[in-house]
């Protein structure tokens, strides 16, 4: 084996344009197979950082052929919700933005909008303060909203004194009611959807 590999390396050192292109190959090869491992870990091995996330489900909509997969409307959630017995819990969230205003430039945060029972379906409560209740997922309702961990951070330096703060998004007064873990750092701001009546038909 020692006589081998002896033999190699002299042959590759020989061939030095050959011996770059073995090992740039070698080196892609190796960075592809690492990067799908990593996304095969995250998404297939590794399980979500939720208790009891083996019981959690995605719900879409289709219509097939043209929209194999589609979200749910208002209207179909709040039907799933009423009429649904084999799931404990329906919950529903949306991915949304809002602009802060009255604390100098305006800024654009990211925001996630959520039906009242969104964080206890998947188990999860605030770090500071509490979660929504259901009469705050009303139209006319008074708006809260929940603080992304890193906002909480950048905005109000991690104090405590952040809930019962009022921020202006788009316009209109959000009454902060608590602040999540770490998990949602990457969210600013959670608000309920607060469906109207038409929306719910």
């Amino acid at each position: 084996m020692f006589h081998d590999l002896r033999y190699a390396l002299r042959t590759l050192a020989k061939a030095p344009g050959f011996t770059a292109v073995v090992i740039l190959t070698l080196a892609l090869g190796i960075g592809a197979c690492t990067a799908i491992f990593s996304v095969v870990d995250s998404v297939l091995l590794r399980p979500m950082p939720f208790p009891e996330s083996d019981r959690l489900v995605s719900i879409w909509e289709t219509n097939l052929p043209d929209y194999p997969e589609f979200s749910v409307s208002p209207g179909n959630f709040c039907s799933w919700q009423e009429q649904a017995k084999n799931f404990e819990s329906i919950a529903s969230s949306q991915e949304s933005s809002y602009t802060l205003t009255g604390t100098g430039e305006p800024a654009r945060l990211t925001a996630l909008r959520v039906s009242a029972n969104y964080l206890p379906t998947l188990r999860l409560q605030p770090l500071l303060g509490r979660n929504f209740r259901p009469e705050e997922d009303a139209p006319g309702a008074g708006t809260v909203a929940l603080l992304g961990y890193g906002f909480w951070q950048r905005k109000f330096g991690g104090r405590s004194d952040a809930l019962g703060q009022t921020l202006q998004l788009d316009g209109r007064p959000f009454v902060v009611v608590g602040v999540m873990p770490k998990s949602f750092r990457d969210i600013d701001v959670i608000a309920p959807f607060a469906f109207t009546a038409h929306q719910r038909q």
